[in-house]
């Protein structure tokens, strides 16, 4: 009886030690995987994750044209650069995390000189390489087109505002999250490593306080609703009857040069010397617009022909849900 006491007594501590390494081994695997975050620009109370979650997505990103694969998203908030990746299903998968620091004030620019990092959605416009910079701006730099048409609309000014990298010879993240005055910065390794991502002239980079994550059914409703009118809005112009075609614009509508009374004149004069009208539009991208409540960011290439004129180009416009429960168009504009 007391050998197998004996025997009892020797398994127990085995099975404890068995424990003790597991414990340990698991312990180590979450610090490392803790550390690999943190490097990626995750902070520990992040709700991030580079593991593909197909059920939500940032409510930003409503679709991106499909010769564009990447969006970004700089959450201001905690300093981190999201990289997103669409899929051909319309959803979106985070790819990459960069940390990231903003404006010394903070966010929310208004004026030239506040120090402030925009809220909005902007697109990376050209690429500087570093024979065509001072140092302190490192190894590249990706102006964006801050203000654009809903900043000037809402009389924001400044300019200068880039994506760009820490003084030469400092390859991790240095600055802290407020320093800039009012650029993005990464570090120099990330602006290296985040030129895979970017098609300069037509990649976005949403800047948000806070990235909001929806279920991604409530994304693909959305998309299919703009879409929708998009299509409305395409007959409506071939038609040739200016009141179905006017009735998309908003009577707060104003392109910077036409309000809405002025845009009725205009098109209804256009629209009389028009035997036919041929629209077709593809590249189409839909960004929900950072710090307002149900404003549509939309662009798309558009292939325009009547009976006395064509172009073709890109067109932007931005979409407001108005109190009818009716989406329409508030700002429309080339370039």
């Amino acid at each position: 009886m007391t050998v197998k006491v004996q025997k009892a007594v020797v398994y127990e501590k085995s099975l404890s030690e068995q424990d003790i390494m597991l414990k340990i081994a698991q312990l180590f695997l979450v610090i490392s995987c803790l550390l690999v975050f943190r490097a990626a620009g995750f902070s520990e109370s992040s709700a991030f994750s580079l593991l593909p979650d197909y059920n939500l997505q940032p409510a930003s990103l409503v679709d991106v044209a499909q010769l564009y694969r990447y969006a970004m998203i700089s959450e201001l908030t905690t300093g981190t650069l999201y990289v997103y990746e669409r899929r051909n299903n319309g959803r979106f998968l985070l790819v990459d995390t960069m940390a990231l620091s903003i404006g010394k004030e903070g966010y929310g620019k208004s004026v030239e000189g506040d120090n402030k990092t925009p809220v909005g959605v902007y697109r990376i416009t050209s690429h500087l390489t570093p024979d065509q910079l001072d140092d302190f701006y490192g190894y590249a730099a990706y102006p964006v087109n801050y203000p654009n048409a809903w900043d000037r609309l809402n009389g924001r000014t400044g300019y200068g505002i880039w994506l760009h990298a820490e003084p030469m010879g400092l390859k991790e993240k240095n600055r802290p999250l407020l320093d800039s005055n009012g650029c993005i910065i990464l570090s120099n390794n990330d602006i290296d490593k985040v030129k895979q991502y970017i098609d300069v002239g037509y990649t976005y980079i949403i800047m948000t306080p806070k990235v909001k994550m929806v279920p991604v059914s409530q994304i693909k409703k959305l998309r299919e609703t703009i879409y929708k009118k998009l299509d409305e809005w395409q007959v409506a112009w071939e038609t040739l009857q200016p009141q179905p075609y006017l009735s998309f614009y908003s009577k707060d509508f104003f392109n910077l040069e036409k309000n809405w009374s002025q845009w009725v004149s205009y098109k209804t004069r256009i629209h009389k010397l028009k035997k036919f009208i041929d629209i077709s539009v593809s590249e189409v991208g839909i960004y929900a617009y950072s710090g307002e409540r149900d404003i549509m960011w939309v662009e798309f290439y558009q292939s325009y022909r009547s009976s006395n004129f064509q172009s073709q180009g890109w067109k932007r416009q931005l979409w407001k849900l108005e109190q009818d429960d009716e989406w329409r168009i508030i700002y429309e504009g080339g370039g």
